[in-house]
């Protein structure tokens, strides 16, 4: 099914022309690059069609609205920076799944722009933004229910939603209330030493059960 979240005239995605694909590309870039600057309640929609050399109208063909933008903006950013891979191959599943939750606090940390930005468009009432929520969502979580598989897919993924709220909530502190970021890390380092009996548990019954 070809991905819906576009203006009137761009079209989805999948079936955009190469120079439109650049073109979109070269919006969303500018958007982040305005975000590194300013919080985003500031940011301009007419100085960000300026920068990515494109009339205001035809940023309106790609994106519904400054907030469907942003939303882009923040799945994009997340996408790139979700902690997969083979970097945490060499550590147990207790501590790869201590270091990934570190490493989405700390990301957050050194850009709070983005914490803000995905709190104020848990608001927004445009469809395309829920969509890219959505995905930004799973990116954020999927990595944690793949590591903690053993517990079956539907505690797996509960668990998961329990991290991201406790990491939310924390961070909300943090971010607007100035709560030490120290206290993020220890409560979330809490959270996963918690995990650790039931972890342990399902790891020997997995074993017993072959």
């Amino acid at each position: 099914m070809a991905r819906q979240a576009e203006g009137s005239g761009a079209g989805p995605v999948e079936e955009m022309p190469q120079w439109q694909l650049a073109r979109r590309g070269r919006i969303v870039e500018a958007a982040a690059a305005a975000l590194d600057e300013q919080d985003y309640e500031q940011i301009q929609i007419r100085d960000i069609a300026q920068s990515a050399g494109v009339a205001l109208g035809t940023l309106y063909r790609y994106f519904t609205s400054k907030e469907h933008l942003y939303a882009e903006v923040l799945e994009r950013w997340a996408t790139e920076g979700q902690p997969l891979g083979t970097r945490y191959a060499d550590l147990d599943d207790v501590e790869r799944i201590r270091a990934r939750v570190r490493r989405v606090i700390r990301a957050f940390e050194h850009q709070p722009r983005y914490y803000k930005l995905q709190l104020l468009l848990l608001n927004s009432s445009d469809a395309n933004v829920r969509d890219l929520l959505g995905r930004f969502t799973e990116s954020a979580t999927c990595w944690l229910v793949h590591d903690l598989a053993v517990l079956g897919p539907t505690e797996a993924a509960d668990v998961a939603d329990m991290v991201w709220s406790i990491i939310s909530t924390m961070l909300t502190g943090a971010v607007y209330r100035g709560r030490p970021m120290a206290d993020v890390y220890r409560v979330c380092d809490g959270f996963v030493d918690l995990l650790v009996p039931r972890l342990r548990a399902a790891q020997r019954a997995a074993v017993d059960g072959r």
